[in-house]
């Protein structure tokens, strides 16, 4: 595939996946994380759009590297569909935590979404290093989120602090 069709088709996916996002999300984030009671290791709102960002560009290196240097073959067909679960898990994350409001639904999510990062990894490290290396700031982060996502439901479980709407 040429550069600029692989640049379009990894372009094309992540806006697909943010629009996802977007949309599972829904307009209640701001209003949510002002009810919340966080750890003291969170950072702010505003990190959290550059953590996203940061993804993204991930997303697109590995997308685009599968389109411009490999194809057709099983494993790229792999590593193909566990990005794209991937970035649906990330989607269906949104739904759980800010539309459905339960904090325990999405650390527990965490949990297999991080197995099958891992997997991507695994996979891109057959054919593509670069790809698969593109992929390791995020795998480190999934490490925090974890750990974030625990204390986060841990400090807004008890009854009274429940997050309602």
């Amino acid at each position: 595939m040429s550069v600029t069709s692989a640049i379009l088709v990894a372009l094309g996916v992540c806006i697909v996946g943010a629009i996802l996002e977007g949309l599972t999300a829904g307009t209640n984030v701001k209003p949510l994380f002002a009810k919340l009671r966080f750890p003291p290791y969170s950072p702010p709102l505003w990190t959290w759009y550059i953590i996203g960002a940061l993804y993204y560009v991930i997303c697109f290196t590995i997308i685009y590297r599968l389109f411009r240097f490999k194809g057709g073959t099983p494993l790229w067909n792999v590593a193909f569909v566990l990005i794209l679960i991937v970035m649906a898990i990330n989607a269906l994350w949104n739904y759980i935590f800010f539309r459905a409001q339960n904090l325990f639904g999405a650390f527990l999510l965490g949990f297999p979404y991080a197995l099958i990062a891992i997997a991507l990894f695994v996979c891109l490290l057959q054919f593509d290093r670069l790809a698969a290396w593109a992929l390791v700031p995020y795998l480190i982060y999934l490490f925090y989120a974890y750990r974030w996502g625990y204390g986060l439901w841990k400090l807004n479980s008890s009854s009274e602090s429940q997050i309602s709407t």
